[in-house]
């Protein structure tokens, strides 16, 4: 009985500790209306990273090229869409708030990088990259920009 209880109490301590690690894992929480992210999970997570997909607006043809040149700079290989990835690579316009105030810029565009979800499904958000600038600026203008941020948050520019 009491190897029982022992085995029990060994089993249930290996559970806790790998809850207790999949906390600690890249993730995203949103509190009104600002993605907090841990950086250097995810920065791990990234440089384990062997392949990914993209995804933009449809037909967006622009910015999948341009997601597709960050991939291969970071040395990821590019997979179609339905196939499985290490990470998704979403690249979308963040629609206008309606009345723009103010020279500090709203935000234009985000960058989201999510694990494997189930089937077709995205997973866990890991990182959210938004851009603000100017509402007048093109679109492919946004996207470089907001590229390049994120660049320079890899320290790869």
């Amino acid at each position: 009985m009491r190897r029982v209880l022992l085995l029990g109490l060994i089993a249930g301590l290996a559970v806790g500790t790998a809850a207790a690690q999949a906390g600690s894992e890249a993730g995203c929480t949103l509190e009104k209306q600002i993605y907090t992210c841990n950086w250097q999970a995810f920065e791990s997570r990234l440089n384990a990273t062997h392949t990914v997909t993209i995804e933009t607006e449809r037909m967006d043809r622009f910015a999948a090229a341009q997601l597709r040149k960050l991939a291969a700079e970071m040395g990821k290989s590019v997979v179609k869409a339905g196939e499985p990835a290490d990470l998704t690579f979403l690249l979308i316009p963040i629609e206008p708030t309606g009345v723009h105030l103010g020279p500090s810029g709203e935000p234009l565009a985000t960058l989201r990088i999510y694990a494997p979800g189930r089937g077709t499904t995205r997973g866990t958000l890991l990182w959210a990259e938004s851009y603000k600038g100017d509402p007048d600026r093109p679109w492919p203008a946004v996207v470089e920009a907001l590229i390049e941020q994120f660049r320079a948050r890899l320290g790869k520019r």
